[in-house]
């Protein structure tokens, strides 16, 4: 025997169930450690996703999402912006959604926008432009020295959003989150809002301060007489009238209908013999067209039949002048009379209104009669009353008011014939409004109305486009896809075009 084998224990029956014992032990050991230490990590995760709802609301109300010049934008602060973007459009455009093909019921990231954007760019690109516009007014305002207390308004706009939340059957604090974004604050958001309404207040200040002067209003008109006369004429339309195709109603007869579908249509020849036919009737009816012809007033050119505007509207054009113009596309003749151009000096109205949804006309005008039945009186109610934010803090004054641009009621009432200075009435309309109105008097006719929009609003986005102008937007976190896409559209439209070597040109094409 060998000393190796001399040396090595004998294993016993006793000594292996010893051995599978420890080792059974050392396994469980093993497995209580393992779960322990698995205990212990389960309790980490959650720890670590109950404190990232902090952090992240941390993250979302102090962390830079976005950098728009020298401000520091949180996401927070841009989702209110963004989904103002949201509300603002879907308020303006919202019967016409199907038509632009945005399905809100879809992530507006996978809705094509255009070629390069998808909706969400577009939103996202509408927010950040707010807020360059609104940082930019605020910082002018300031340097200024532009103050506007604009607690009453924030007030109530504030009542508003709380009396929508409660017919929503929400809390506020689920209401706020829900409109401007999970993250929303009731103190940051009103706090948004505190700038919008400054940001407004100065944007108005300043319009009224840019507004036309009078012969800048007359120098404008003079260059585009086109856009602002209006025009008297007679017409007569002739209808060409092409018989129905023998042919045609025979297969109809005899049960051909999909063959008779397909040749219904008139052949060219035959609209040509209509029309020649119809060309007679109107030559023959402009003989007497200053006794048939269909009395046109006050006819402003962009409200006028393309076919024959132009020449109504042709320099020269003197009263009786007669014309036959043809209209190829609809198979007729125009018989035409001009009777005369000229500017329509028509005024336009200026009242002050009391807009409420309480059904409290007569009663308010009945305090006004009691207090003075004066505009002063009347101002004093409408910071009383008034629901619209618009004007409750002008005294309810609406200036330039054309009878085209309001509803048959109001507009009935405002330019009546009889209607004097001081004037009052409440009307009650569909659309839930109680108008209480006090007729200050005429205005400026509509033309020289028009006339200064335009050219406020020229001056008015040139100067939001100068002051905009020197905000850069940074995006290090890649929140605003859109911006790479504008950037790359710039380089390739700034991207130098290949000049063409003529003489090689020449070389190339003579061989």
């Amino acid at each position: 025997m060998s000393e190796k084998d001399t040396n090595q224990k004998v294993m016993t029956k006793y000594d292996k169930k010893v051995q599978k014992r420890k080792e059974e032990e050392l396994k469980e050991k093993r497995r209580e450690k393992t779960y322990k230490i698995a205990g212990i990590l389960l309790a980490i995760a959650v720890i670590i996703v109950l404190a990232s709802i902090p952090v992240r609301n941390y993250l979302a109300t102090n962390a830079t999402y976005i950098t728009v010049g020298d401000d520091k934008i949180t996401q927070v602060e841009f989702d209110y912006y963004y989904n103002a973007s949201v509300t603002d459009y879907m308020n303006q455009y919202g019967s016409y959604l199907t038509y632009l093909g945005l399905d809100t019921t879809r992530d507006f990231a996978d809705q094509a926008y255009s070629d390069t954007m998808t909706w969400k760019d577009y939103f996202d690109q509408n927010a950040v432009n707010t807020i360059i516009r609104t940082k930019a007014l605020i910082r002018e305002a300031n340097a200024a020295g532009f103050t506007q207390d604009t607690a009453a308004d924030l007030a109530t706009h504030v009542a508003n959003i709380k009396e929508a939340a409660d017919t929503a059957g929400v809390s506020l604090k689920s209401y706020y989150k829900a409109t401007y974004g999970k993250y929303a604050t009731v103190s940051k958001v009103e706090q948004y809002l505190s700038d919008a309404l400054l940001a407004s207040a100065y944007y108005a200040d300043v319009a009224d301060q840019k507004g036309a002067a009078d012969e800048e209003i007359t120098a404008y008109y003079e260059e585009n007489t086109d856009s602002y006369d209006s025009v008297d004429f007679k017409v007569v339309e002739v209808a060409a009238e092409v018989e129905e195709n023998t042919a045609d109603a025979t297969a109809a007869e005899d049960g051909q209908a999909d063959d008779a579908a397909e040749s219904t249509e008139p052949t060219e020849e035959e609209i040509a013999a209509a029309m020649a036919v119809a060309k007679e009737e109107a030559e023959a009816k402009l003989e007497a067209i200053d006794a048939d012809g269909e009395l046109k007033e006050n006819q402003r050119m962009s409200s006028t039949n393309s076919k024959y505007r132009d020449w109504l509207f042709e320099a020269g054009r003197k009263a009786g002048d007669t014309t036959v113009i043809e209209d190829t596309d609809n198979n007729k003749y125009f018989v035409l009379q001009f009777e005369q151009r000229y500017r329509d000096e028509t005024p336009t109205s200026s009242i002050r209104v009391i807009m409420t949804t309480e059904d409290n006309g007569q009663s308010i005008i009945d305090e006004w009669n009691a207090a003075g039945a004066n505009e002063d009186a009347f101002i004093a109610l409408v910071e009383t009353y008034s629901e619209d934010t618009y004007t409750n803090r002008n005294g309810g004054l609406y200036e330039g008011l054309t009878e085209s641009g309001l509803s048959d009621e109001l507009g009935g009432w405002i330019f009546d014939e009889a209607r004097q200075a001081g004037d009052a009435t409440a009307l009650t309309l569909e659309d839930g409004y109680t108008y209480v109105m006090y007729y200050v008097g005429e205005g400026k006719p509509e033309w020289q109305i028009s006339i200064a929009s335009t050219l406020l609003s020229e001056t008015m986005q040139q100067y939001l486009a100068d002051i905009m102008a020197p905000y850069q937007v940074s995006d290090p976190k890649g929140h605003l896809p859109y911006l790479t896409v504008e950037t790359e559209e710039s380089a390739e439209a700034s991207e130098p075009v290949a000049e063409t070597d003529e003489t090689t040109s020449e070389t190339v094409a003579e061989s």
